[in-house]
């Protein structure tokens, strides 16, 4: 082909919008059916065993190709400026590489080099220079993702773009991608014979700065080729793996036998979006990926709305380094830029944008903690009711690093037994920034695709660090407490005749009144004496909220005096919590500018073969730190451990010097005070004090809440398990929330002979029977085995399965349990009778 007609050949696969057009173009130009013009990709037969063995998710495959368009966005700044990106001149990491050639500065004192900080604006300029554009129809779309980076020549393109295993990035560490997969993952979801289409040309101006003209003859073109899938076939009896491969047309002089891809020159080409007009914007240099037919179930409508294709990205990116312009391209209709055209610029931008409308007040909080030698932030978002579901979906913690997530751990999680964080299960993201452990330990915790964690113990270690964390954070109890009495404030007249209700249910029978009447105390939250709810920040109604100070002024043990040690004992195998006393604000490790970093270290004899895991929270004037006491230090031990809090304001920070002497696990543990009444010999009420027949809370939902609980028309009950403070112990309460629109309770309502609350009554009484029933016999399945309590309770991820068998269980007998109830209490003596008799007969 002459220039002018493989410039053209490549116009009309890039304006193809499916596979079978595709095809049809590459049969004109005589391709499609020469195998001598197709390369193997990344050179390699067996390439169908890497590139089909990444993301599970499409979505997920999708981000690595956003992810080399940052890269090459970076690399391009840094090879134009004439710095070679392996030297020690170039920037040490990727804030230091976007704080240096987007911000024009150095990272000082730890500001600079993110965009949540950058104005609109800025962020929506910056955004232009890499496009996401979505053609073709809405249940088989194209993707195109376009970016002004550094691009390759063609000559280049076999170890760059079409390369597999090699170390192109490996030794730059201002870049993200390290595995040399080449965003491969995208192919197994792009239609039927996983077609992409790639056009790249060099800048011209590293070209210049790098001399690479000297180099390669091919550094001014545009080159460009198709990637396909050559579906297996039968070659004397034996059948193959698919392979997938790439048009290289082009024989070489060079004595190399490889065939290389099409190129052709051009000043410009109109490769990039405006508004809702995908190839409009001219480029003179850059790279261009585009993926047909591709798979976004579930993902199909308007890209830029709630349910689209915007907010799985921004969860999968929630601090990328720069931002990524979204191009709703398909036939949707709007009057505006906004409606068809947004930045990408990940969750936390979003949500620190919006952060009034959508977070609890104080929110986000992090906590720094240590795993292993390994320092992480988890960083803690509580939404307001029915705001979390806009910017995730089933997430409950997303491990990141720099920026991007690498696995996550869903919601369910923080109804596990060492949370009980059921009620804000549909409230909280927490974020854990793993960017700063090692290359070993990023290697045993995340899988090379980077879109979900491995089993180890290091991922036992950080969960354990996690449910730690999340369990005893005091924003967290207190916010969980305060939708808890909300929700018990709105029911409580009615709660008597419930209470009485079970507590005679209960009562009549002699087995049922011992079984939850003696010994077992089944929390009620129903009209408590005393006590007060939790205000604004954490604080008790009439307290002042908290004002904390940007860096601290002392950081010291609990009523001891700034640098005083501490002693104390710690109990093998179980955690040590130290409470410090302290001004600084609740963000100080979160923010982004001047951050405070926790640090703990073992002094003295245990220094460097010891490692504990811990973490620090701060919250309203105090810092409670939680040591996880190894398991292989033994009685007797002493532990000198020390712990700096500094930032770059005060480097030298505070240090404190704690000692441990570990001690053996006692076999039970006291409770703080005493259950008695103090109101009964006339001394001062009790905060929180029952009284009654301590029994669950019960919750009746209707139709038009179902999606809140994610109940159906066939759902029939959910236990939400909360902790609730008591006399200084924490005591586990339960909420059974019952459907009382459940399809089969309303057909035995409709048919009732009797009245049909009484129907009700008898559908709700015998579900929460049945989940008292299920409850009871795990606690005391863990009782008999206080070795191993959660043997054959816990799922693959770890999570309580109690809760899911309630539900299941709920569900599965709703049908029968109205008729159960009515026939089992219409039986007779004579009835009994003769089912003795006829049992006697056979």
């Amino acid at each position: 082909m002459i220039n002018k007609e493989t410039c053209e050949f490549f116009m009309e696969l890039l304006h193809a919008d499916d596979e079978a057009g595709v095809i049809s173009i590459l049969k004109a130009q005589h391709y499609w059916d020469r195998r001598e013009v197709w390369r193997e990709y990344g050179d390699s037969s067996g390439n169908f065993s890497t590139i089909g063995n990444q993301q599970s998710r499409p979505e997920a495959a999708l981000v690595e190709k956003i992810i080399n368009s940052v890269d090459a966005r970076l690399m391009n700044e840094c090879l134009a400026s004439g710095i070679n990106p392996e030297s020690s001149s170039a920037p040490s990491s990727i804030r230091h590489a976007v704080a240096r050639f987007f911000e024009d500065k150095e990272i000082v004192a730890e500001r600079g080099g993110t965009i949540r900080d950058w104005t609109q604006s800025k962020r929506t300029d910056e955004s232009r220079n890499i496009t996401l554009t979505v053609t073709g129809t809405r249940r088989n779309p194209c993707l195109t993702i376009a970016d002004v980076g550094e691009g390759q020549t063609p000559n280049q393109m076999p170890c760059t773009f079409l390369s597999i295993d090699r170390e192109n990035k490996l030794r730059i560490p201002f870049v993200q991608g390290k595995f040399n997969m080449g965003g491969t993952g995208a192919l197994k979801f792009c239609g039927k014979h996983h077609f992409q289409l790639v056009l790249s040309r060099r800048n011209p101006a590293i070209v210049s700065a790098m001399k690479e003209k000297e180099k390669d003859d091919s550094a001014d073109l545009w080159g460009f080729t198709i990637v396909r899938r050559d579906l297996p076939q039968s070659e004397a009896g034996a059948v193959r793996n698919s392979v997938y491969k790439y048009l290289a047309p082009v024989s070489l002089d060079k004595g190399d036998k490889k065939r290389g891809v099409l190129r052709f020159s051009a000043d410009l080409l109109q490769l990039m979006p405006k508004h809702n007009q995908p190839y409009e914007q001219q480029v003179e240099w850059g790279s261009v990926l585009k993926l047909y037919n591709y798979d976004m179930k579930g993902f199909t409508s308007h890209i830029l709305m709630k349910d689209g294709l915007l907010f799985r990205l921004e969860i999968l990116l929630p601090e990328i380094a720069l931002p990524v312009r979204l191009h709703e391209c398909r036939d949707f209709h709007g009057k505006t830029e906004a409606s068809f055209a947004t930045p990408l610029s990940g969750l936390v931008a979003r949500l620190e944008d919006g952060r009034g409308g959508n977070l609890e007040q104080g929110f986000p909080h992090a906590v720094p903690f240590q795993v292993e030698g390994h320092d992480m932030v988890a960083r803690i978002y509580a939404f307001q009711r029915g705001k979390a579901e806009t910017y995730r979906t089933n997430e409950g913690v997303v491990f990141t690093i720099n920026g991007q997530t690498h696995g996550t751990i869903p919601k369910s999680f923080f109804g596990r037994n060492k949370v009980k964080m059921h009620r804000l299960s549909d409230s909280l993201l927490v974020m854990v920034d793993c960017s700063k452990i090692s290359v070993e330990a990023r290697e045993d915790l995340f899988m090379n695709s980077r879109d979900r964690l491995s089993s180890g113990h290091l991922r036992k270690a950080i969960e354990r660090q996690m449910e730690d964390i999340l369990a005893k954070h005091p924003a967290l109890r207190e916010l969980r407490e305060q939708r808890r009495q909300k929700e018990i404030a709105d029911r409580l007249e009615d709660s008597k005749p419930l209470e009485d209700v079970l507590n005679s249910i209960l009562k009549s029978s002699p087995s049922l009144a011992s079984l939850f009447l003696k010994g077992h105390r089944i929390s009620n939250p129903f009209k408590r004496r005393g006590g007060q709810t939790a205000g604004k920040e954490g604080s008790k109604a009439g307290e002042k909220p908290y004002h904390g100070k940007p860096h601290p002024t002392f950081f010291k043990f609990h009523k001891k005096k700034q640098g005083e040690s501490l002693e104390r004992e710690a109990e093998i195998g179980r955690r040590c919590r130290v409470k410090f006393d302290t001004d600084v604000v609740n963000s100080y490790f979160e923010r982004s500018s001047m951050p405070g970093r926790y640090r703990v270290g073992v002094i003295g004899d245990g220094e460097g073969t010891v490692s504990l895991n811990s973490n620090l929270v701060l919250h309203n004037g105090f810092g409670n730190w939680s040591i996880e006491i190894p398991d292989d230090v033994s009685v007797g031990d002493r532990l000198s451990l020390e712990c700096l809090v500094n930032d770059d304001v005060n480097p030298d920070g505070f240090t404190n010097n704690l000692t441990l002497t570990i001690v053996k696990q006692s076999s039970s543990r006291q409770g703080k005070g005493n259950r008695q009444s103090r109101t009964r010999g006339g001394g001062e009420t009790g905060d929180e004090e029952p009284f009654g027949v301590e029994l669950p809370d019960i919750r009746k939902v209707r139709e038009k809440d179902w999606h809140s609980e994610s109940f159906d028309e066939f759902s029939s009950a959910k236990v939400t398990a909360d902790v609730s403070p008591e006399d200084g112990q924490d005591k586990t309460v339960y909420t059974f929330t019952i459907n009382v629109d459940n399809k089969y309770l309303k057909a035995e309502m409709k048919d009732a002979k009797s009245d049909p609350s009484l129907v009700e009554a008898k559908f709700v009484y015998g579900n929460v029977l049945l989940g008292l029933a299920l409850l009871r016999d795990y606690e005391e399945r863990k009782r008999r085995r206080p070795d191993n309590p959660n043997e054959g309770e816990m799922d693959d991820d770890g999570e309580d399965k109690v809760y899911d068998r309630i539900a299941v269980t709920s569900r599965a007998v709703a049908p029968f349990l109205v008729p159960m109830i009515d026939s089992l209490g219409a039986l007779t003596d004579e009835d009994v009778a003769s089912f003795g008799e006829i049992g006697d007969q056979d």
